[in-house]
């Protein structure tokens, strides 16, 4: 059996040599080839059995017939789904359950830097400002409301550590389901208007689908409370991007904290950027020091239940998305 490793899109987001070697090593019977350069991969992926990858192009996996499994190392699979993909027969998992506690760390951390205006006082920082008569109208998380879009691992993450905070917790979802512990109301799709008008913060989870894609735009904005802010977190694409900043600009909602973009690295032109109630992170939320001991180990265990053919974990329904 051949598994083709290929993760080497940018500097922070590289296959360490050694753990390939780990797998190697736990897997003697597997032959593991690992293609940092993308224009090596045709001629590695083209008896390949397994593909453990984050991006592939239709061109790419034209060039794999014989494969039958994909990981991903990430939870976002929107990527993969072109139609080739989506209408074969490869089985695609992805790394849910890894990413939810960073992500909410990260969630927390910017309604705190939103809620206490340190983005603020680090502009005046800059400037040698003392600024304390301007920046002394903090919001308190506790007695809060915050609402997360998409009660996946990550979802469900940041209202656990939201609820802790003494905030209370609604959600939207795609369907009705079982309430999680700490979430006090659920909505549907059909409820967002409704949802919307309640959250002091609404946070962006949900993966990118069809029916996701442009969730938010300025209708959205103005339809929450002018005093909310919004984090997303998710996808870029969840977001009418030039409506959200042209809405940002007017002050129809206090701020946001965006850590996704609808095209990446941002445009140094967006007015983005520039805008005072804003906090930019660089797709970053995920990051954790032993992010590849996790998504290799994640792969590790699937890797053993394809080998003595039992049910992978995180398998992606190719049709909905996620």
């Amino acid at each position: 059996m051949k598994v083709v490793t290929s993760v080497a899109s940018e500097s922070v987001w590289i296959l360490p040599d050694t753990l390939v070697d780990a797998l190697r090593a736990r897997f003697p019977d597997v032959q593991f080839v690992n293609v940092p350069r993308r224009e090596d991969r045709p001629r590695e992926f083209r008896h390949a059995d397994v593909l453990f990858l984050s991006q592939l192009r239709p061109d790419e996996f034209a060039a794999a017939p014989a494969v039958r499994w994909i990981q991903s190392p990430a939870a976002g699979v929107g990527s993969l789904l072109f139609p080739e993909l989506r209408e074969s027969e490869v089985v695609l998992t992805n790394a849910r359950g890894i990413h939810g506690q960073p992500m909410a760390e990260h969630v927390i951390g910017l309604t705190i830097v939103l809620f206490r205006q340190i983005h603020r006082a680090i502009r005046r920082q800059a400037r040698h400002e003392w600024g304390k008569d301007d920046l002394a109208s903090f919001r308190a998380l506790a007695g809060a409301t915050i609402g997360v879009v998409g009660l996946g691992a990550i979802g469900c993450a940041v209202a656990e550590k939201a609820c802790a905070l003494g905030m209370e917790v609604v959600a939207l979802r795609r369907t009705p389901g079982a309430r999680p512990s700490g979430v006090s109301k659920v909505y549907t799709v059909s409820e967002l208007d409704s949802f919307l008008a309640e959250p002091d913060v609404v946070v962006l989870t949900a993966p990118l689908t069809v029916e996701t894609r442009g969730l938010i735009g300025a209708e959205q904005l103005r339809r929450m409370k002018p005093t909310a802010i919004l984090i997303n977190v998710a996808r870029g694409k969840l977001l009418r991007e030039a409506e959200v900043a042209e809405e940002l600009a007017k002050g129809t909602i206090a701020g946001a904290g965006l850590d996704v973009f609808e095209h990446e690295p941002l445009d140094p032109a967006s007015p983005l950027w520039d805008l005072p109630n804003v906090v930019l992170t660089p797709h970053t939320s995920a990051f954790r020091r032993d992010y590849w001991d996790a998504a290799v180990a994640l792969f590790a265990d699937n890797l053993e239940r394809f080998l003595r053919g039992s049910p992978l974990l995180n398998v992606v329904d190719k049709q909905a998305g996620y």
